[in-house]
């Protein structure tokens, strides 16, 4: 019999249940689409009562899976999406939908935020920069445009506090981890900053009780043990952001180790000391789920959705091989996709810009079919990775990118990344869309005691691939870089 723990990874296009030990090795794992509705223009939203019918269908048959293999589950915890926001009533029932991270409607807001606060203040305190990402925007917009739904709302939790409620009962509960992003955090405190929560009007009762990553927020609920089979009383621990989870996941965990997770968004993580980590204009600093330290991200709002927009729109299908398929066509065409360059910033430009946009494409013609996009998407998402380690501080970069997240399943996109960027990326041992996962496994490890910290429960990783820059592409893509700076320029006018 192993004893495994039992990780709810939920993030923005989906949620996976797995089973992972104390080694960080996954034994199983189910997973389901979420649906991601789109009312209006800029507007993103998802169900967190649907949300939650999913998670408990999931953990209903990752029991089942443990039961037929003789695995023990001992506890429970999260990895869940960041920085989206929704409001719930005095009993904890939705009063918004989840306004997800990718949503813009808060860009109205960002001048008169910048009245109350000055920009450099704000980033100075929270680690974040005065955008649409962090929750604030949306809940300034919420309290501008749907006052009665605003007055409404006892509480603004974001997914994790959400699922931790309906695991384990209780007022709502957030790590730091998460709840850096809802742009309120005192970073180098560790609490919720008055300053910030007076010049916006927020009361901190409103907001959630702030917990470490590794602590046990609860018991498991006797009517989800009878809806999932698990075992009653089972403790549930509170986890992590799905970002620092797959950081720590793919060995981030100290200084140097840098991390890019090619996932719905890309997020570069540089983890740092919390007083060695420098306030960089349009770079996040949040709190990382290894103690003590910071996770400096650059952060890229559209890349896994890209490509699956592409999947659809250029009918690849939608069965597993799909993807595999477009890497393939990715592989026949030539380096700067024969001057066809997309820049892929639908859901804005990220760090350290950070502004509102449209994706834009450039030099199209009837020479270009379906693989000459797809090779465009994947350079436009790497031009954007070069983009952000141009401003990046040399002393918080590494020698490598450890690559993570679906992307990196891609040996294609992979070499992409290293060729454009100019960095050897490394893609660790096992499956790479796993490490928010292990993450946050481990983290639950180390709250049971088998671990002392996180930094040791989830220490380096061996490399599965090595992907070392081509030389003979760098003139191709430094012209490629100058065009893209342009486009995006444009993109975000």
């Amino acid at each position: 019999m192993t004893d495994v723990v039992c990780v709810v990874d939920a993030g923005t296009t989906g949620i996976r249940c797995a089973l992972v030990d104390d080694q960080g090795e996954v034994h199983a794992q189910r997973s389901h689409e979420l649906v991601i509705d789109h009312p209006h223009p800029g507007h993103a939203e998802q169900s967190l009562p649907a949300m939650w019918d999913v998670t408990v269908r999931l953990l209903r048959d990752i029991q089942a899976l443990a039961a037929q293999a003789g695995h023990r589950i001992v506890a429970l915890t999260l990895a869940t999406q960041r920085a989206s926001v929704a409001g719930l009533d005095k009993d904890l029932r939705p009063v918004t939908p989840l306004v997800l991270w990718m949503d813009q409607r808060g860009d109205s807001e960002l001048a008169a935020m910048g009245r109350s606060v000055h920009a450099q203040t704000y980033s100075r305190i929270s680690g974040m920069p005065l955008s649409t990402m962090p929750a604030l925007a949306t809940l300034v917009w919420l309290r501008h445009h749907t006052p009665q739904a605003y007055a409404d709302c006892a509480y603004f939790v974001g997914v994790q506090e959400w699922l931790l409620h309906k695991l384990a009962g209780g007022p709502p509960q957030v790590d730091r981890s998460c709840a850096s992003w809802f742009g309120l955090l005192d970073l180098h405190a560790g609490r919720w900053s008055t300053d910030l929560l007076d010049a916006f009007d927020i009361g901190e009762d409103r907001l959630p009780t702030l917990r470490a990553c590794t602590d046990v927020a609860g018991r498991l609920l006797d009517e989800v043990a009878h809806a999932t089979g698990l075992p009653g009383g089972l403790p549930v621990h509170v986890g992590g952001g799905d970002q620092q989870c797959s950081a720590a996941g793919g060995g981030g965990v100290r200084a140097g180790a840098a991390t890019v997770n090619l996932g719905t968004s890309a997020t570069m993580v540089f983890p740092a000391a919390v007083g060695d980590a420098p306030d960089v204009a349009g770079f996040v600093r949040a709190a990382h789920v290894v103690e003590d330290h910071v996770s400096v991200e650059g952060t890229i709002p559209a890349c896994g959705s890209v490509l699956r927009w592409l999947r659809a729109l250029l009918r690849y299908g939608d069965d597993d091989a799909a993807y595999e398929r477009m890497s393939g066509d990715a592989e026949e065409v030539e380096p700067g996709a024969r001057g066809l360059l997309f820049a892929p910033t639908m859901a804005g430009v990220g760090t350290p810009h950070w502004t509102a946009a449209n994706g834009r494409m450039n030099g199209l013609d009837f020479a270009h079919g379906p693989a000459f996009l797809v090779r465009a998407a994947m350079e436009g998402i790497a031009l954007q990775v070069r983009d952000v380690l141009q401003h990046l501080p040399p002393a918080l970069a590494g020698p490598t990118l450890t690559a993570i997240g679906g992307g990196a399943r891609s040996a294609v996109f992979c070499q992409i990344l290293a060729d454009v960027t100019g960095t050897a990326v490394e893609v660790p041992a096992g499956d790479p869309q796993a490490a928010p996962l292990r993450g946050a496994a481990m983290s639950a490890w180390v709250g049971l005691g088998r671990y002392d910290d996180l930094a040791h429960a989830a220490g380096p990783l061996g490399a599965a691939r090595r992907h070392r820059p081509d030389p003979t592409t760098a003139p191709v893509y430094d012209a490629l870089y100058d065009r893209y700076l342009d486009l995006s320029s444009l993109a975000a006018a």
